[in-house]
């Protein structure tokens, strides 16, 4: 550290006119001063992202184990972050789970750690979500304890459309509106002044805490405040045309772009830069609700994901949905891993945000067509602190998936006895 810099505590954020912007990890930052520090590292993040409706498992199904696996023409759109990826096969979700629909039963108990048949008044097992307990833990010392995202809105159905439960029919909800979402982790960018940016309100705090830093934290922190520049831009263009190619059949606000690839990818840089800035710990996404959109133009589909799932593989015409599924299976991958290329590139001490992270990719369904649960599609990203080694398949006999869970949770501080189903951990996250 030169003579110019000044420790700078990790909770520091800029400040001004009632709103506040928080910091990423810079390298003179007290709790982690580049991870040098003994016996101190970053914070371990932990997140859930689901897609809806399962997946065409043969195109999703990747061959052999371990490194030297052969990627599938679904997850060959993991290769930019293969070494950072766990496919994970032979997980079930809550065997034995009595209910309605079996589209509800895969989503709305996707991450409970309710008893097997411990039912809520719409008879779905939606007791307290493992994030909801992560966050309890790891959440008290960041602004949001945790976020909950969405693409879809539906007033009517809570049970296809929330996967985060802080108690037995009482969903967390999720936001759709990226200026919202802008709002709850950084302060209004209004705040009562319609006309002014939060950078705009903060930028006198800024130079004074870039003086404070020397060359290599002063380029992350203006790299940083240009990412949440980029993100203003785009909401205010989303405002200015909200309107157009407007998704059927999907209740949004004014404020949503039209085009279902921005709003996505729009929500998914927030979710990067609230973690970066260490407003949010832990995270849901669910790219869209059960059981799917009605459209995907994004991939030239014009069938919706519901009928494309049920399918009937026999006949020529199901051969073709067959294809069109492993379509919008792929894209939604891409997505993800536009998500991890993000948190990868940004850095934290000597590892990146990504390193210190757990992201689980998945459905709750595996055929949509059989409504089934056992085999899901899973996948684990992030290095979780330096616990979990990527980069393989990892195949297991059809185990809980909530031994996933507790696996997890232990990562993050939280040690459990028991989750739904499951009293053991799940092995082979390190190689």
């Amino acid at each position: 550290m030169n003579s110019r810099t000044r420790k700078v505590h990790r909770r520091t954020a800029l400040k001004g006119l009632g709103v506040s912007l928080g910091l990423p990890l810079l390298e003179v930052m007290t709790p982690v001063a580049a991870a040098k520090s003994p016996g101190v590292k970053p914070p371990v993040r932990l997140l859930f992202i689901f897609v809806p409706g399962g997946v065409n498992v043969d195109a999703w199904t990747p061959r052999g184990e371990g490194a030297d696996y052969e990627a599938s023409p679904t997850l060959a759109a993991l290769a930019p972050v293969r070494s950072d990826v766990l496919v994970l096969s032979g997980l079930n979700g809550r065997q034995g789970e009595l209910g309605g629909n079996g589209h509800p039963l895969g989503t709305a108990p996707w991450l409970s750690s309710a008893p097997i048949n411990d039912r809520d008044r719409g008879g779905y097992a939606t007791g307290l979500t493992i994030d909801q307990i992560a966050a309890a833990k790891i959440g008290q010392d960041t602004r949001l304890p945790s976020l909950e995202l969405g693409c879809d809105r539906n007033a009517t159905d809570m049970h296809t459309s929330n996967i985060s439960w802080r108690g037995p029919a009482s969903p967390m909800g999720k936001e759709t509106d990226p200026l919202a979402v802008y709002a709850q982790l950084f302060g209004d960018p209004r705040g009562g002044r319609e006309n002014q940016r939060l950078l705009d309100l903060v930028l006198e705090d800024a130079q004074t805490v870039r003086k404070q830093l020397g060359k290599t934290d002063r380029q992350k922190l203006d790299e940083y405040l240009d990412s949440v520049r980029s993100i203003e831009r785009r909401i205010e263009l989303s405002q200015r045309d909200n309107q157009v190619n407007r998704p059927p059949q999907i209740d949004l606000p004014a404020t949503i772009p039209g085009q279902y690839a921005e709003h996505l990818r729009l929500l998914l840089d927030l979710l990067a830069l609230g973690l970066a800035s260490d407003s949010t710990r832990v995270a849901t996404f669910m790219f869209n609700n059960e059981p799917g959109r009605v459209s995907w133009p994004e991939v030239g589909v014009k069938g919706d994901h519901h009928g494309l799932a049920h399918l009937d593989p026999r006949t020529e015409e199901g051969q073709g949905k067959l294809a069109a599924l492993a379509k919008i299976d792929r894209w939604y991958v891409e997505q993800f891993v536009y998500l991890l290329k993000k948190l990868k590139a940004t850095p934290e001490g000597e590892s990146s945000l990504l390193d210190n992270s757990m992201i689980m990719y998945g459905s709750g369904l595996s055929w949509g067509r059989l409504h089934n649960r056992e085999n899901l599609p899973i996948l684990l990203a992030g290095g979780g602190g330096g616990t979990i080694q990527g980069g393989r398949t990892v195949r297991f006999g059809g185990v809980p998936l909530a031994k996933l869970f507790l696996s997890l949770l232990d990562r993050v501080g939280v040690e459990l006895d028991r989750v739904a189903d499951s009293t053991e951990r799940l092995p082979f996250l390190t190689a």
